[in-house]
């Protein structure tokens, strides 16, 4: 472990529970204990709130000797010190517990007796992150790709805006895979990667930017986490509990901290943590349909259940094969779903199969009006303009001219 002064809180009711915990702190060489509390916090205002908000310890370790009282002491040590690191420790494995100490602000959940080990790498990854955040003053955006309708083209659309987006100059791009039963951005670009994001999931405790590059896979200029390859969420680790959730909160935090912008392909049959997690962590989402009608109602209740994991965060709505003809139109459907349309992607199948089976993106060798409304969308999404590379004088004899 790093050579590092770190100031530490505990907060547990028992004497003996606080004693031990001190002892196994300072133990470990690099921290030290600057406060004790055996009352937990019940105001913002109280005594116990103000002891820590004045110490402003790096890393507040909570005791969950009585849950109730300890989860509010978390919600309100995370809304006063943001900057502080909770750890929570129970005797107990209760998922219930657990999830809801983590949506209180708990970045690490130790069992009691604590393993040394553990404990020395819960303060490691507090010592990486912190270097990181020193070292990066600002993160990576992360957007959210679903759709409610297997072929909409949510992959796809993932695809094409991730190749665009790795056109920027000096960006760094990213594509998680979260299908469902089986990961798709692989096949479309004829990869067989070594390693998947069940890969990731299972290191999230030593996960960090090397060992994530290590699992992605390299295609149309951006890194690829290909999705898994057994059926999930029966096989998704701890999907039912708190490491699966703990796992993609830190996968999540990890690529954020490595790319400047991740793309994830968000399947619609995980759990509904998983998704809340994805959607807290985006910075939109990109919700995929077509102009038809078990398109439009499955959206709809789609709509419903994203609103319901993240209030306030409207999805884009992206209709995907657009034509005039269409017997529903774009006006049609934003009247249905109360919410207008973002953006529209014209019809041109053909040009999009013809890539899928070619292993490549659309918008790398298309010049149809398809992969220019990809990256048009690309900027929109992002705010930045996608540089397009300097045409050869042979590259423009192999032009791919596309049609609607």
């Amino acid at each position: 472990m790093p050579s590092v002064d770190i100031n530490i809180g505990i907060l547990a009711p028992s004497d003996e529970d606080r004693e031990a915990l001190r002892r196994q702190v300072e133990g470990l060489g690099v921290a030290n204990v600057s406060l004790e509390m055996e009352h937990y916090c019940s105001a913002a205002a109280d005594r116990p709130t103000a002891r820590f908000v004045e110490s402003a310890p790096d890393i507040v370790i909570v005791d969950l000797e009585e849950p109730e009282a300890a989860l509010e002491t978390l919600r309100i040590l995370h809304q006063e010190i943001p900057e502080s690191w909770l750890f929570v420790t129970a005797a107990v494995k209760d998922s219930e517990l657990i999830i809801e100490a983590m949506r209180a602000g708990a970045r690490e959940y130790l069992f009691k007796p604590i393993p040394p080990m553990s404990l020395a790498q819960a303060i490691d990854r507090f010592i990486a992150e912190r270097k990181r955040a020193e070292q990066k003053s600002t993160t990576g955006k992360i957007y959210c790709v679903t759709a409610a309708k297997g072929g909409a083209g949510a992959t796809t659309v993932t695809i094409n805006l991730a190749t665009s987006l790795a056109k920027l100059e000096g960006s760094r791009i990213a594509v998680l895979d979260l299908n469902s039963p089986v990961g798709d951005a692989a096949a479309y670009l004829n990869l067989t990667p070594q390693y998947t994001v069940s890969d990731a999931l299972g290191a999230a405790a030593r996960l960090d930017s090397v060992l994530l590059e290590s699992f992605m896979a390299r295609a149309q200029g951006f890194d690829l986490l290909a999705g898994p390859k057994e059926f999930w969420p029966e096989a998704a680790p701890g999907v039912n509990g708190l490491p699966g959730v703990r796992s993609l909160s830190r996968l999540l935090e990890v690529v954020s901290n490595t790319y400047s912008h991740t793309l994830v392909d968000m399947t619609t049959y995980l759990e509904k943590q998983w998704f809340q997690m994805v959607l807290e962590a985006a910075s939109d989402c990109i919700l995929v349909l077509t102009p038809e009608l078990p398109a439009l109602w499955r959206t709809k209740r789609l709509m419903s259940f994203l609103s319901d994991c993240a209030p306030g965060k409207a999805p884009h709505l992206v209709l995907n094969r657009s034509r005039k003809s269409d017997e529903i139109t774009a006006e049609e459907i934003e009247r249905a779903l109360q919410q207008p349309v973002y953006w529209k992607l014209p019809n041109n199948y053909h040009a999009s199969i013809e890539a899928i089976n070619s292993g490549s993106a659309l918008v790398t060798n298309n010049h149809s009006s398809l992969a220019s409304s990809f990256e048009q969308l690309a900027y929109r999404l992002t705010g930045m303009e996608v540089q397009q590379k300097p045409r050869t004088f042979f590259g423009l004899f192999s032009r791919n001219s596309g049609g609607l």
